[in-house]
């Protein structure tokens, strides 16, 4: 759960307390204050949830990434490996992305947060169960839905990479679009000298 509702939360409940059980405030008007005062908290605690460019995080997400690489020496369906490589893939163009232009790293940190340690969940179950000699019915159903939960998962972290790069895409319009008025403000001026 995000800080700024924790904050939220405490600072709300303790002035219903306040309010309620110290002042002796009617009910009605302690709810009303305190919906204000978690609505206001919100809002005053935002910055507590902006998470900035860290390049040590960078490198456990690398170090994740990687972790999860190596199962595809353990593991021999060529789907399993595939998807692993296609999610490892995608979040290395993600890191390099990052590391040129750090502009959307609340996104992808949330979502490495999330997919990274998962996916490594998954594969390690998957790993795990394949080396039983027996297996119960739900750990078979488990093993025949790993591709599905992997392909889920790459397809989030395809979401993340197209997402940056349509807002890189962006960025580079916008940019055109600067250059196209200034140059356009610098041949104004250049056209009323001429007369």
């Amino acid at each position: 759960m995000k800080k700024r509702y924790i904050y939220s939360a405490l600072l709300s409940s303790l002035l219903f307390l306040i309010l309620y059980v110290f002042l002796d405030f009617n009910i009605l008007i302690c709810l009303v204050l305190t919906i204000l005062a978690y609505i206001g908290g919100i809002l005053f605690f935002k910055e507590k949830d902006i998470r900035t460019y860290d390049p040590n995080l960078l490198m456990h997400y690398c170090y994740l990434i990687s972790k999860l690489a190596n199962y595809t020496k353990l593991i021999e369906d060529e789907k399993i490996n595939k998807n692993i490589k296609d999610i490892t893939d995608e979040a290395e163009k993600i890191i390099v992305m990052l590391e040129q232009k750090p502009n959307k790293v609340t996104q992808v940190y949330d979502g490495f947060d999330f997919y990274l340690p998962l996916s490594i969940k998954i594969v390690d179950q998957y790993v795990y169960l394949k080396k039983k000699d027996s297996l119960t019915p739900d750990e078979n159903k488990f093993i025949e839905e790993i591709n599905l939960c992997l392909d889920n998962i790459e397809i989030e972290i395809t979401k993340l990479l197209d997402n940056m790069n349509y807002t890189k895409m962006l960025d580079i319009n916008s940019s055109i679009e600067i250059f196209k008025s200034g140059n356009k403000v610098v041949e104004d001026n250049r056209l009323k000298e001429e007369e």
